[in-house]
């Protein structure tokens, strides 16, 4: 293996109860029914905008509406970004992975812009692949494809790392293994049914296991 692509929400940073807050204020800006938002943790791991979509339903100018909330919905994440923790050892664990060699990269679901102002909020620099930037969205493959080829590595030499079943699924899609980890709204039982590589309790977990697993280390490789 020579390079880990991570998601963000609740992988690296702490976004859950953040964005269904979120939603709830845009719900009820736009007039949207709140009981849809409930429903939030089955557009888990998804682009943003699919939740809008539902909401909104089949309807003439759902396109138009959707766009308006999402615009909405990204100001609000952006302005709140600077107010984001990370998951406990995050930091820790992405520096000990780079000096041990490891590339980095980061896929979400997030818009571009608050994909960049979470990176920029703990100083990460690393690739960020975003909704804008792929045809298709988890559970397919092209967030995977698309941080792997910014990385210059094959999908087979790269582990996946996130917390929800899309995550696991994208990977797979791709070729990729993945790690889920149980930082987020899903559980240790409810992502192991995906059938990941390993499940662990967060990232900060992830350099161990790295290291004490064969078929996961590291390999020598030019960089």
């Amino acid at each position: 293996m020579r390079a880990l692509v991570f998601d963000l929400g609740n992988t690296l940073v702490r976004t859950a109860d953040l964005i269904e807050a979120t939603y709830r204020e845009v719900f009820r800006e736009h007039g949207l029914p709140l009981e849809v938002v409930g429903r939030f943790k089955e557009f888990a791991g998804r682009p943003k905008h699919f939740l809008f979509a539902e909401a909104i339903g089949p309807v003439p100018g759902r396109d138009a509406r959707v766009r308006a909330c999402m615009a909405d919905f990204e100001a609000r994440l952006v302005e709140a970004a600077s107010r984001v923790e990370e998951i406990a050892g995050a930091s820790a664990a992405l520096a000990a992975l780079g000096a041990a060699g490891w590339r980095i990269a980061t896929a979400s679901g997030f818009p571009r812009a608050v994909g960049r102002a979470l990176l920029a909020r703990f100083g990460w620099r690393y690739p960020v692949v975003c909704e804008e930037d792929v045809a298709e969205h988890r559970p397919a493959p092209d967030p995977v494809l698309e941080a792997c080829a910014r990385l210059e590595v094959a999908p087979a030499e790269t582990v996946v790392v996130g917390d929800t079943p899309q995550d696991v699924r994208s990977a797979r899609a791709a070729g990729a293994v993945c790690v889920a980890v149980a930082s987020g709204r899903f559980s240790r039982a409810e992502l192991a049914a995906h059938a990941p590589r390993a499940v662990l309790g967060s990232v900060a977990e992830l350099p161990a296991l790295l290291a004490a697993e064969p078929a996961l280390r590291l390999a020598a490789a030019p960089r």
